[in-house]
């Protein structure tokens, strides 16, 4: 955060210094509006213009929230399937558990074995282990003429687990 020297600021101002664009201040600013409504000597509009004292500028600082994912899953075939077949896999999976939990989110990855055989890991923020085992068995595109072998543990180490999905390519974060 830069340097602040004045007391108030108005949105435009706080722009280059909280790194938000406008239009993400002026959402923000609905929110402190209501928190500080009684509180003039810190918010006040003059002139269609709303000042902001220095002291309230963390409140509009950017906020990151990690997601919780709370099972690792790795599927595998005997068959060679390609990288497209595995995308579409985790899309067609990734929808069914949208449709239980709403809030569903999925970290995966595909990469090959040493025998050039790709198969699928991903995270998951979905936590009902058994519901995802009948999912995945139940599932048209791995019915046992693939010969598909899945693993799903509980994750226990989140940053170690992010450091091995960024081993040999970038991970893809499912979220429609």
């Amino acid at each position: 955060m830069k340097e602040l020297n004045k007391d108030f600021y108005c949105l435009k101002e706080l722009s280059p210094i909280v790194n938000l664009k406008y239009r993400q201040l002026s959402k923000k600013m609905i929110l402190i509006r209501k928190k500080y409504q009684n509180m003039t000597d810190l918010l006040y509009k003059k002139s269609n213009r709303w000042y902001i004292h220095n002291s309230l500028i963390n409140e509009f600082t950017r906020e990151r929230t990690p997601i919780k994912y709370k099972l690792f899953i790795t599927i595998a075939s005997k068959n060679k399937f390609d990288y497209d077949y595995w995308k579409y896999y985790i899309n067609q999976l990734y929808k069914k558990l949208k449709i239980i939990d709403p809030s569903t989110r999925i970290k995966y990855v595909i990469e090959p074995t040493k025998k050039s055989i790709n198969h699928l890991h991903f995270m998951t923020t979905f936590d009902k282990q058994e519901k995802l085992e009948n999912i995945i068995e139940e599932d048209d595109l791995s019915n046992k003429s693939n010969d598909m072998n899945t693993a799903i543990e509980n994750i226990y180490y989140l940053k170690k687990l992010h450091k091995y999905f960024r081993k040999q390519n970038k991970p893809v974060l499912l979220k429609y």
